[in-house]
């Protein structure tokens, strides 16, 4: 019933994309170029039930040491938990010098809209940080920036909670935390 799911999915996004015929190939994938930049590949995995979106941020790594570490580091910072990569995260294959951004959706659960309502959200985040990743990369990309991607920064109006904060827990080594 997934698989079905996942097939009315891309068949509801190829509508909104005037691409009547979208379709899964032998692989459960798809594979769409997005305004001849770079691609948006949609896989559906049968045995977890979900529909993966992955795309390139960056073909190449650099070679300098300090800006690959400065690119990584940016990176993981901006994934964490999810919250400047619409909800999903990156990863890195070294050999191949490729990172990609990939968010998941899980089938069982979506309804033929999900696909739809949810591509244009990562497709903007992929083309956020491709933009980053190549301003790093450049040498173009400030600290200040970088800083407004933490999800725990000062911000404008004072500071914000950092981990273990709040709730009356100030994070403190042998505080106990209470089982919700």
């Amino acid at each position: 019933m997934s698989l079905e799911n996942a097939t009315a999915n891309l068949k509801e996004f190829g509508k909104e994309l005037n691409l009547e015929g979208l379709a899964f190939d032998e692989n459960h994938t798809c594979i769409l170029g997005i305004d001849n930049v770079f691609s948006l590949h949609l896989t559906y995995e049968p045995n977890s039930q979900r529909l993966y979106l992955y795309a390139p941020i960056i073909d190449g790594l650099p070679k300098d040491k300090e800006t690959l570490c400065r690119l990584y580091e940016t990176l993981l910072e901006g994934s964490m938990l999810g919250g400047q990569m619409a909800g999903g995260g990156v990863g890195v294959a070294v050999k191949e010098e490729l990172i990609l951004m990939h968010a998941v959706i899980e089938m069982v659960a979506a309804d033929t809209s999900s696909l739809r309502r949810f591509a244009p959200v990562f497709v903007e985040a992929v083309e956020k940080w491709r933009d980053i990743a190549k301003r790093i990369c450049e040498g173009r990309y400030d600290e200040k920036e970088r800083e407004s991607l933490r999800p725990y920064h000062q911000g404008p109006g004072g500071s914000q909670p950092t981990p273990g904060q709040g709730q009356g827990n100030h994070g403190k080594p042998g505080d106990v935390f209470k089982r919700v």
